[in-house]
């Protein structure tokens, strides 16, 4: 006979397989969640922001910049003083100024005492440079003064040195033995662009007494309103004795014209605007030194003359010329040297 099959062994079949796929669901379940987790990459922290570090500073002061010195010297002495060093920039145009103050001292022997200033300023990476000053004879005590300038730019960023040598070179004079102090000071400022530095190819040359002649010329493109500077230093030398006055390997006074007495002369600097066609449109500033008398004693002298140029918000024209003249009142004629001669126009 077939063999029966109970009535609770069938109602608990279904139960069984429903608690079986349940487990798997669960199975299934935990198994996604472990893979997921594992594939997730592990929280790190947010990465620093990039620093940016400042450029570094170039070894030595950048214009302006000025160096000051103080020298005593016994006569026959050839000292330098005021060494320093300024950071130049590619293409970029320096103003170099020199001052130098000295005096003879009371009781020094002779009626004055020779005394040169040259400063020089050299690119260590090579190129030119330049060099400036003046010679004069100083009085017994008085006050002389030294004030001239150039023009320096650099091919490539580099250091440029700088400093002022002193020559009281003869030991044959009066003055012989002598010790007295000098004190100066070089500066470099920017330029400008626009900077300009005057020719001296018409140097020197002998200026009779009379009327004023004009020596050294500049122009310079210029903006409206901007401000210039004309700095202006004339060498000069009186005609007072036989071959005194002597450059380019020649006397440029005659010995028919030779006086004592020396000269007096005033110097003149003259600022224009220039308009399109060259032509002088507007006059925008003059100077004028004191009186000068450089006698037989003096000799040398070394005379500055500045100029502050404001040009106009509606200037006339683009282009500023400055230029310098002389006038000599006599009785000797003088002469106009190129060594330590110069006109810079600068901003």
């Amino acid at each position: 006979m077939p063999e029966e099959t109970s009535p609770r062994s069938s109602s608990r079949r279904p139960l069984l397989l429903a608690g079986l796929g349940l487990l798997l669901v669960l199975a299934v379940i935990v198994a996604v969640v472990t893979l997921r987790g594992g594939g997730e990459d592990t929280p790190t922290a947010p990465s620093p922001a990039p620093t940016t570090s400042a450029p570094t500073p170039p070894p030595f002061p950048e214009a302006p910049a000025s160096v000051s010195g103080h020298a005593t010297l016994t006569v026959p002495e050839e000292p330098r003083f005021a060494e320093g060093t300024f950071w130049a920039r590619a293409g970029q145009e320096y103003l170099v100024t020199v001052d130098v103050t000295s005096e003879k001292p009371e009781g020094s022997g002779g009626n004055a005492m020779y005394l040169g200033v040259t400063l020089s300023c050299s690119p260590q990476a090579g190129g030119p440079g330049i060099t400036a000053g003046g010679t004069q004879n100083m009085l017994t005590g008085e006050e002389t003064t030294y004030r001239n300038q150039g023009l320096v730019t650099v091919a490539e960023d580099g250091p440029v040195d700088c400093s002022i040598k002193l020559s009281a070179p003869y030991d044959d004079v009066a003055s012989a033995g002598t010790t007295f102090d000098v004190d100066g000071t070089w500066r470099a400022t920017v330029a400008g662009a626009d900077a300009r530095q005057a020719s001296t190819d018409g140097l020197p040359r002998t200026v009779d007494p009379g009327p004023a002649q004009a020596v050294l010329s500049a122009e310079s493109p210029v903006e409206a309103g901007a401000d210039l500077r004309a700095l202006t230093s004339l060498h000069l030398t009186t005609c007072t004795i036989v071959n005194g006055s002597r450059e380019d390997g020649r006397a440029w006074c005659d010995e028919s014209d030779l006086d004592e007495a020396g000269s007096t002369v005033q110097l003149t600097a003259t600022a224009q605007l220039l308009d399109p066609s060259g032509e002088v449109c507007q006059k925008l500033d003059t100077a004028t030194t004191k009186p000068d008398h450089i006698d037989e004693y003096r000799h040398h002298r070394l005379i500055p003359v500045e100029l502050e140029v404001a040009v106009p918000q509606k200037p006339c024209g683009t282009t500023v010329r400055v230029s310098v003249a002389v006038t000599n009142d006599g009785p000797a004629p003088l002469v106009v040297h190129r060594s330590n001669s110069s006109l810079v126009v600068a901003e």
